[in-house]
């Protein structure tokens, strides 16, 4: 049903929303890496097969957790889950932190209106700094302002920015191949 479908109360309540509108429904799915200074977010193609680091959100920054800011980046295609790397102890136990990730996880994905699916975040990091290109490091340099293999404050926070976009992208992936393992289980 269309917004224009709706009674008109109901109409603009659905327009003001951060949350998708129903004519606005998305088989994509998006991942966030929580953290105490950042979040990572990461979004997958339409089919649901890839997963892609989206965007950095400082929390300092913003006062909605990031909602906002998520939503501008997501466009009118939107997401249709909201899935939530949650760090476990080695023991695979929860803790005061993955607690605290789980609730702005959920604070997040109420506030896009979303349905949200927790998935343990462990070994995804080292996996994002891995695989960021090391082509930024400066050689040479006047006056030895830029000693070699030493990097710019600047390209430093840019890489620490990609890392948690990566390891979202990481978390979202993993989420995407343990439901294409299930998937494929019931097929056979």
């Amino acid at each position: 049903m269309a917004p224009a479908d709706l009674p008109p109360a109901a109409a603009s309540s659905a327009e003001d929303s951060l949350g998708p509108t129903p004519d606005r429904a998305s088989s994509r799915a998006l991942g966030l890496d929580p953290g105490a200074r950042w979040i990572g977010v990461a979004i997958t193609d339409d089919d649901r097969r890839l997963a892609l680091p989206l965007l950095t959100i400082d929390r300092r920054a913003v006062a909605d957790d990031g909602a906002a800011q998520i939503l501008e980046r997501l466009g009118p295609e939107g997401a249709g889950v909201v899935v939530v790397g949650v760090p476990l102890r080695p023991d695979g136990a929860e803790d005061d932190q993955a607690r605290t990730f789980q609730a702005l996880g959920a604070k997040i994905a109420a506030a896009l209106e979303l349905p949200c699916e927790f998935i343990s975040e462990r070994f995804t990091n080292p996996l994002g700094s891995a695989s960021l290109p090391k082509s930024d490091q400066k050689r040479g340099g006047r006056r030895g302002s830029q000693r070699k293999g030493k990097t710019s404050v600047a390209k430093h926070k840019q890489r620490r920015t990609e890392e948690h976009a990566l390891a979202a992208a990481n978390i979202l992936q993993r989420w995407l191949d343990t439901r294409g393992s299930a998937a494929n289980e019931m097929e056979d």
